[in-house]
């Protein structure tokens, strides 16, 4: 397809770029300020290719072949034409970007056949035809110390080279989804097309891309010289796929939730499961599981699921293989409450204290959270004859009083009759010595 350059479309073409793009060049401001990319901070980092002939502002190539000067007033080295930043800053628009949960990046790819301005005369050859931009698909997930690719490709039938790409990278510190915000592919130029809204599967590679272009009705067909250049802008949010699954217990009917308890035999106690979404982004077909310890029971008709839209009960299939509590936006949580009653079977539960756990799982996509709680089951033992303590006091009847009351009496005995020899003896001796006398 060519342009006949006698047409008012052609005039219009060339007046409309004289007039605007010498205004955005000096001003460089607002969305689509061009002014705004600055220099790669890693550009040795980049990728790009292939390698190709270089040209300058002031010698322009004379066919057609893009982004190979390498003093581009506004981007610097134009090999170096995908580029990204942090959505809604005035950040500098880099070739390496460390993204945070929750945050928007806009990509931004830059295009410019370098033909000369005096080649879309006459015979037309500066003319690009067949002008594509697409982009290669962008990983959906990133594990920590990862990056993903972005990689555009501009493509002319009529260029030299036909193809020329380059890239740009997302790193993560953590793990987080990646995913392309629909219909925010803008192209930007001087032109009738500028603003347009480019289509998503074209932009990512379906029928060999999106067509670029200046003017209504010339898709595909770009003019050499930089008062016909331009660039795509689109945004990628970063999800983080985050959850909680906490498992409590509480004395029946007293709303005291807590990771341990304890309990007698035969006692029903309520439990709650907890689930919240943590992430960023919406998490669809949240799964539900317990599995009962030995010795509990759940008391049919008391699950009861509470979400953000609906409260009711549930049947019991909560215990059995699980089941589907539904799709939570960021933030949002759900409940499920149940009662359980303990065995009163002593061989399950002896007396003293025998520990047992509730085990609960909440699962979203392939990533299971494992919660639980400890209970403690608690048996009085019944009364044991206790051995008889040594008295503080010795006895005062029976047998044993008797003995002892002979014993003493003989110690008695002995002390009398040795007391009475002695006082004989000593009398003995005071007549003896008065005899003396």
């Amino acid at each position: 397809m060519n342009i006949n350059i006698k047409t008012k479309t052609w005039e219009d073409m060339r007046s409309s770029a004289r007039r605007i793009f010498p205004v955005i060049g000096a001003v460089v401001a607002g969305a689509f300020s061009l002014g705004q990319i600055q220099a790669p901070v890693h550009a040795e980092e980049a990728t790009w290719g292939p390698t190709r002939p270089t040209y300058t502002w002031k010698n322009p190539a004379d066919h057609v072949t893009f982004n190979s000067m390498t003093d581009n007033p506004e981007i610097g080295n134009e090999s170096n034409f995908v580029r990204v930043r942090k959505a809604g800053t005035h950040d500098p628009f880099v070739d390496n970007v460390t993204v945070e949960a929750g945050a928007e990046y806009e990509v931004s790819v830059y295009y410019h056949n370098n033909a000369s301005a005096k080649l879309n005369e006459g015979d037309r050859r500066g003319i690009a035809e067949n002008v594509r931009l697409y982009m290669n698909k962008i990983t959906d997930r990133l594990n920590p110390g990862e990056a993903a690719l972005i990689k555009g490709t501009i493509t002319s039938s009529n260029a030299t080279p036909k193809m020329v790409w380059d890239t740009a990278y997302l790193n993560s510190k953590e793990t987080v989804s990646l995913r392309y915000v629909p219909n925010s592919a803008k192209l930007t130029n001087s032109g009738s097309l500028n603003g347009t809204i480019l289509n998503d599967d074209a932009l990512f590679g379906k029928d060999g891309g999106t067509f670029l272009g200046y003017s209504k009705g010339y898709w595909g067909m770009i003019p050499g010289c930089n008062e016909f250049a331009g660039h795509v802008n689109f945004r990628i949010k970063v999800d983080k796929a985050g959850f909680t699954g906490e498992k409590t217990a509480s004395k029946e009917n007293m709303n005291d939730y807590r990771t341990e308890i304890t309990v007698a035999p035969g006692e029903t106690i309520d439990f709650k499961l907890r689930y919240k979404n943590t992430g960023t982004t919406i998490q669809r077909g949240v799964s539900a599981y317990d599995l009962l310890g030995t010795g509990m029971t759940a008391i049919p008709g008391t699950t009861f699921l509470k979400t953000p839209r609906s409260a009711g009960f549930e049947k019991e299939n909560l215990f059995k293989n699980g089941f589907n509590i539904g799709d939570y936006n960021a933030g949002e949580e759900a409940f499920i409450t149940y009662k359980v009653k303990f065995s009163e079977d002593e061989k399950i539960f002896p007396c003293g204290d025998t520990v047992t756990y509730n085990n609960s799982a909440i699962a979203v996509l392939d990533t299971t959270i494992h919660s639980k709680v400890k209970v403690t089951v608690h048996r009085d033992c019944a009364d044991k004859p206790k051995t008889p303590n040594t008295p503080k006091e010795l006895p005062h009847t029976g047998a044993s009083e008797t003995v002892l009351a002979v014993v003493v009496t003989a110690m008695i005995g002995i002390g009398i009759a040795y007391y009475i020899a002695s006082t004989k003896q000593l009398k003995a001796l005071e007549k003896q010595h008065e005899d003396k006398e």
